[in-house]
């Protein structure tokens, strides 16, 4: 059996930066049958949360310049090469799944899956999403459940 984990990525205090974790919350609430996490920071701590597993689902807020609720799946490549997502003095998610890959090789989910829901308002306190971002929530969870299903049917 595919060992799965879920990923959310944010800050529970700020609108739309909630999404991953909003996503992780719904699949708990559901009863989804797999493995989730809520982590605040894109360091270290994420590669602790998903060596050892088949695949991971990676939820995260962004600011691409696209309509909000928006949804992109995105590769590890892209995220590491993407102005927006980087920077010179902190860690980028795209730096540390590249140097999860490099240190941890076998150990990495050979199935990674990068969701990124484009925020509205990712800077705002609230602990509510706008209503794009809501409805790319529900796509999103709906979508990694209809998967997941696949995945444990075939």
């Amino acid at each position: 059996m595919m060992k799965c984990v879920v990923m959310g990525i944010g800050n529970p205090l700020l609108s739309d930066d909630r999404a991953g974790i909003e996503v992780v919350e719904r699949l708990e609430k559901d009863g989804v049958d797999v493995a989730t996490e809520a982590v605040f920071t894109v360091g270290f701590e994420v590669l602790d949360k998903i060596l050892g597993y088949d695949r991971a689902y990676i939820v995260d807020a962004c600011v691409l310049g696209q309509k909000p609720g928006t949804v992109h799946e995105v590769g590890v490549e892209d995220i590491f090469t993407t102005p927006l997502l980087s920077g010179s003095h902190a860690m980028t998610l795209g730096t540390t799944l590249k140097t999860g890959q490099m240190v941890f090789g076998d150990e990495m989910p050979k199935d990674l899956r990068i969701i990124l829901i484009e925020a509205e308002t990712p800077t705002e306190f609230s602990n509510v999403c706008t209503p794009a971002v809501q409805a790319a929530i529900e796509k999103t969870v709906l979508r990694i459940t209809e998967e997941l299903a696949a995945a444990q049917a075939g």
